[in-house]
C-alpha cells in the first residue's frame, strides 16, 4: 500500500485493504457495520474509497479484524493522510459537486478507455473547442465562469504527459469529426490536435465510421477507468446531464469491457483513423 500517491488513490487503496482484511476473517459488511455502529452503506463507502475514512473508525475495524499491531500502524499512517486535498480542489468553485468524484477517479487512474458518440473527450480537447462546448451546455454562465471551467479541463490534460502518463484509448464515432463545434477554424484546429495526440505512445484513437451502422454502444457514451495495484479495481463512468453514474459491480464491468472490445474490433485501426481525421479536417471550408 504505497503512500506516495494522490489522496484519492490512498483512499481507494485503504478501502481495498479494509475489504481484504474483512473478507480474510470471513466477516460480512453487516458484521462490520454492527461493530462500528453505522450503516452498511458507510462500510461500503469506506471500502470503495468514496468517502474519507476516519482514523478512529479504521482503528475499530482493524482491532475487530484482529490485525497485527505493526500492520495496524502502517494502515493508520495512511488513514491519517487521506484528508489531504488533491490538486483539483482549488477548482471546486468551478464544477458541480457530482463531478468531483470523477476528477478524483481520473487523478488516480492509470488507464482510460472510452467511447464517445458526440464530442471529442475532454482530455483531448483544445481550449477553444472546450470553451465552445461549455458555452453551449451552460448558457447561464458568464465568460469568466466558463474560462474557469476550461482552465480546469486544460490542467486535467497534464495526466497525459510527464514521467508516468495516463494511457488513453478512445473510440470515437465519425459524428464527432463531422459535428462543427465553435466554427470552422476552431474545428479544424481541434481535428489537427486530435491527429497529433493520436501519434503519442500513450494515446490510441480509433474512429467508428458511419459505414459500420448499428453497433454495440449505439446511442450512448461511456468510459472505463482502471487504477493501479492488485486491488486497484476499475469503474465505469457514464456522464448524464446533471450527474454521473458509476458502475463497479463485476457484471457491469464485464459487460462494458465486452462492448469496448467489440467497438475496437469494428472501428478503423489507429493509422486509418488518423487518415480519416485528416480528411475531415481537409473537408472543412
Amino acid at each position: 500500500m504505497p503512500a506516495e500517491t494522490t489522496p484519492t488513490l490512498r483512499r481507494r487503496q485503504l478501502g481495498a485493504e479494509l475489504r481484504r482484511l474483512r473478507e480474510e476473517r470471513d466477516l460480512t459488511i453487516e458484521d462490520a457495520a454492527e461493530r462500528l455502529g453505522c450503516s452498511t452503506s458507510k462500510i461500503s463507502r469506506m471500502e470503495t474509497g468514496v468517502t474519507i475514512q476516519r482514523s478512529r473508525d479504521v482503528r475499530v475495524l482493524l482491532e475487530y479484524y484482529e490485525v497485527a499491531q505493526e500492520h495496524q500502524d502502517r494502515i493508520l499512517d495512511i488513514a491519517r493522510g487521506v484528508r489531504q486535498r488533491d490538486w483539483w480542489h482549488r477548482y471546486t468553485d468551478a464544477v458541480p459537486r457530482w463531478f468531483e468524484r470523477f476528477m478524483a477517479a481520473e487523478t488516480s487512474a492509470v488507464t482510460w478507455d472510452c467511447f464517445d458518440a458526440q464530442l471529442v473527450p475532454g482530455l483531448l480537447q483544445t481550449r477553444d473547442y472546450a470553451f465552445a462546448v461549455m458555452r453551449a451546455a451552460n448558457s447561464s454562465l458568464d465568460d469568466d465562469e466558463i474560462e474557469r471551467r476550461v482552465s480546469l479541463r486544460m490542467e486535467r490534460q497534464n495526466r497525459l504527459t510527464g514521467d508516468d502518463p495516463l494511457t488513453l484509448w478512445a473510440v470515437l464515432d465519425e459524428a464527432v469529426l463531422r459535428r462543427h463545434v465553435g466554427g470552422t477554424a476552431v474545428m479544424r484546429a481541434q481535428l489537427e490536435h486530435l491527429q497529433q495526440a493520436g501519434r503519442r505512445p500513450n494515446i490510441t484513437i480509433q474512429i467508428l465510421p458511419y459505414t459500420v451502422g448499428a453497433h454495440a454502444a449505439f446511442g450512448f457514451s461511456f468510459m472505463i477507468l482502471s487504477f493501479p495495484g492488485v486491488n486497484g479495481g476499475e469503474v465505469v463512468h457514464v456522464e448524464q446531464l446533471n450527474s454521473g453514474l458509476y458502475l463497479e459491480k463485476e457484471t457491469d464491468l464485464r459487460r462494458y469491457k465486452l462492448v469496448m472490445n467489440r467497438l475496437r474490433a469494428v472501428a478503423l485501426d489507429p493509422e486509418r483513423s488518423l487518415d480519416l481525421i485528416a480528411h475531415a479536417a481537409e473537408d472543412l471550408t
